[in-house]
């Protein structure tokens, strides 16, 4: 990575798309899958979670300057994609995609190649669920890391990740958020640097083993996402590090600090 370095950013939110791999529990019959993603109450509780949780971390974002692709199935029923168009009118940048059941990677490649631009040096992709949140420094942070490691980069794909955030987990007898390390990349804010060139991106392998592959940097300091863990997790959720090493207050000052949320709030959802 040599020479003026300007870096377009760009995530990529899979809502309920259909894709023909890389679920955990994938029926083999795609009508089967589309029946399950498109149940009326599945998607009422993925958007009640993507315009509590998601969105908002989005909108709050103190570096604007990115773009967030919204991969969808063409056969998303009608109100639900006219309710996702509504909700993230608000965010600058954010545009859907609906493409066809295809493999994974290749809808991801797909997408992002709509919002390539020429003139940027490199592209950085990053990944987010609709169910999860990003700390409201996401974006400036990135971008800076990504600038500050580009001296000892090479032009091989660079790969940013955090491991300090927060799980919050779903229940009937109330919310519980829990503050998580992680030893192994999660997949939330999980960012790939590559040169503009490059049409790989950051779902090219699975987020838990991207050290095994890339030149990979853990930002260990800042409390950088929160996770929901509920019924309708396609995997199931564990911790790879340590949990549970924060008192109630200090997690309600990280919470109240770094995103754009109350802890009752978030508890609430």
């Amino acid at each position: 990575m040599r020479g003026s370095f300007t870096n377009q950013i760009v995530g990529l939110v899979r809502f309920s798309y259909p894709a023909l791999n890389g679920f955990t529990r994938v029926p083999a019959d795609l009508a089967v899958l589309t029946a399950q993603l498109y149940d009326p109450a599945r998607l009422a509780r993925r958007f009640h979670l993507f315009e509590h949780l998601t969105l908002p971390s989005l909108l709050a974002q103190t570096d604007p300057d990115f773009q967030t692709l919204f991969v969808i199935g063409t056969d998303l029923p009608e109100p639900a994609r006219d309710r996702l168009q509504a909700a993230i009118a608000p965010l600058a940048g954010g545009r859907i995609v609906a493409l066809e059941p295809m493999l994974h990677y290749g809808a991801t490649q797909k997408a992002f190649a709509v919002l390539r631009d020429a003139r940027a040096s490199h592209v950085t992709s990053f990944r987010l669920d609709d169910d999860d949140a990003l700390d409201c420094g996401f974006i400036a942070r990135l971008r800076a890391t990504a600038a500050a490691l580009l001296p000892v980069a090479t032009d091989r794909p660079l790969v940013i990740s955090a491991n300090r955030g927060f799980f919050l987990r779903q229940a009937p007898g109330g919310n519980e958020l829990i503050d998580v390390v992680e030893k192994l990349p999660l997949g939330v804010g999980l960012a790939m640097v590559v040169p503009q060139v490059s049409d790989e991106n950051i779902f090219r392998r699975n987020h838990r083993l991207v050290p095994q592959y890339y030149n990979t940097f853990t930002d260990a300091d800042t409390p950088a996402f929160i996770r929901s863990v509920h019924r309708d997790n396609d995997s199931q959720p564990t911790t790879s590090g340590i949990s549970h090493q924060m008192t109630k207050a200090e997690i309600k000052t990280a919470i109240e600090t770094h995103f754009p949320f109350t802890l009752a709030a978030i508890e609430a959802l």
